[in-house]
């Protein structure tokens, strides 16, 4: 039976007929639908289902509060328009049959254009631009969603890229000048992908942010960590001020991407000297600074470095021009303030990032990690992935630590080895040639077992990660893959 909320909205809309409703629980699976799927032209998906599965236009959406999408093309014959009801525990997506009311509408124009009826010039005018703005809009989200797709097929090579790169890097080796110009050029790559995805994402609407306890040490760590060979390449100094360790509660992921792309045009634009990073709180924000001993911003040229495509000309270094206005839309995202603070031919550049402390909250307590090679002695681990390269990295990478590995390249492969063997965790990628890795979730429940299983995908938004959790996945790893980060969170699984 259609909820009552559903029925009221149809009939404010003069839709009692031709309707799909889909019920959504607050992570957007879906839990039950009503109505004829045939009258609007869909097949009905089955229980659980991530909504953005079932119609990938919607993962440009926010979901935070009602929105339509009207005269959305089901197929060749048949249009509806899609209502998002949000509501606090249960929320639903309407799909309205419009077909008729388009055909005749289109009907009605063309007859309006051949009689040449001057009373509706404008009006046609009018349904013109409309048609135009809808035209933009979904060619919006489809631009998001395509950039999204290329991340994931270029995430996977540039994976192995990174992955080896590093893995010989800490090998003794005759070529290590060759590895470390491979190792800057991938991270370089990887940061153009992530910087273009977010890109797309800002152009669509598509941010969320999500806070987490973080260390600022760890933080700065990781930004130094990836960054140095760029450093040492150029003879800089990357530093981060010597402090007491303290956590703090921010959206740790755009955070890093913000201070990421600052230190990464701090070292571009720095012949000499150093770049360093520092930190400092106030009773209401939290302040991130990247001080250069670079070549300065033009006064003319410091109001407009935030706008798309703004580059230095004065400088050889190569770029997209696009980082700092990212920087500032996931700056403004996430509530916070990135501005030039100071900047001199002479002394360099003072970038800085602000953001409000979140409201007082119970302290995290930091949790005692064991050594990961105690963690994983004797542990059995299956890692399942359409891409050999990838399974061969994995196990190079893990190998040393005393895992006993399990690679599978397909479903039917991960089935057998399931049956005839003990695992501990699983290690997967999403998209498994024609099956993805939601159909690991429902073997193992065919089979009742309960193994953890983290998810391998490429850049997913916070939203998009709850509703894997959802579905069954035990946590979410994110390609292109780093070495620690993957450790870290099979540690954090390991343990559990």
């Amino acid at each position: 039976m259609i909820p009552d909320i559903v029925k009221s909205f149809l009939v404010d809309q003069k839709a009692g007929q031709g309707c799909f409703c889909l019920a959504l629980n607050p992570e957007l699976a879906i839990i039950q639908c009503f109505g004829n799927s045939k009258l609007v032209g869909v097949t009905p998906p089955d229980i659980n289902t991530s909504v953005f599965d079932f119609l990938p236009i919607l993962m440009t959406e926010t979901f935070e509060e009602n929105f339509e999408i009207p005269f959305f093309n089901i197929n060749d014959s048949q249009v509806c328009n899609i209502h998002f009801l949000k509501e606090k525990e249960i929320s639903y997506l309407v799909l309205v049959d419009r077909s008729e009311i388009f055909q005749v509408t289109q009907k009605y124009q063309q007859f309006a254009h051949d009689d040449n009826i001057s009373k509706n010039k404008f009006k046609r005018l009018a349904e013109d631009l409309e048609k135009a703005k809808q035209k933009l809009n979904k060619s919006n989200q489809e631009k998001a969603i395509l950039i999204a797709m290329l991340s994931h097929e270029l995430g996977t090579p540039l994976t192995s890229i990174l992955g080896y790169s590093e893995l010989l890097l800490s090998q003794k080796s005759n070529n290590t000048k060759e590895l470390e110009v491979i190792h800057r050029n991938a991270i370089h790559l990887k940061h153009m992908i992530e910087n273009t995805l977010l890109f797309g994402r800002s152009e669509a609407g598509g941010f969320q942010s999500q806070l987490e306890y973080v260390s600022v040490s760890e933080l700065f760590n990781e930004i130094i960590s990836t960054l140095k060979p760029a450093a040492i390449n150029k003879k800089l100094k990357l530093i981060s001020a010597e402090f007491i360790d303290q956590e703090i509660n921010i959206d740790m992921t755009r955070t890093i991407q913000i201070l990421i792309n600052l230190t990464n045009n701090a070292i571009k634009y720095t012949n000499e000297g150093s770049v360093q990073l520092l930190f400092s709180s106030t009773e209401k924000n939290h302040i991130f600074s990247v001080i250069d001993t670079g070549i300065g911003v033009e006064k003319e040229l410091q109001n407009t470095i935030f706008n798309p495509w703004e580059r230095i000309e004065e400088n050889a270094e190569k770029g997209s021009g696009i980082g700092l206005y990212i920087s500032q839309k996931l700056a403004n995202a996430i509530g916070g303030t990135l501005k030039l603070l100071y900047s001199s031919k002479k002394d360099g550049s003072v970038f800085q990032l602000i953001i409000p402390r979140s409201s007082p909250q119970k302290q995290k307590i930091p949790e005692q990690i064991e050594d990961f090679k105690t963690n994983c002695l004797g542990k059995s681990l299956l890692v399942v992935d359409d891409d050999y390269d990838i399974l061969m990295l994995i196990e190079a990478i893990l190998k040393p630590y005393g895992f006993k590995l399990h690679t599978a390249l397909d479903l039917k492969n991960t089935n057998n080895i399931l049956l005839n063997n003990k695992i501990d965790i699983i290690l997967t990628d999403y998209n498994l040639g024609k099956n993805n890795a939601s159909s690991i979730i429902k073997s193992m429940k065919d089979m009742n077992l309960k193994i953890p299983i983290l998810l391998m995908t490429s850049m997913p938004s916070e939203i998009i990660k709850s509703s894997y959790k959802t579905l069954g996945f035990s946590d979410v790893i994110t390609k292109p893959l780093s070495r620690q980060n993957l450790i870290n969170t099979l540690n954090k699984n390991l343990i559990k």
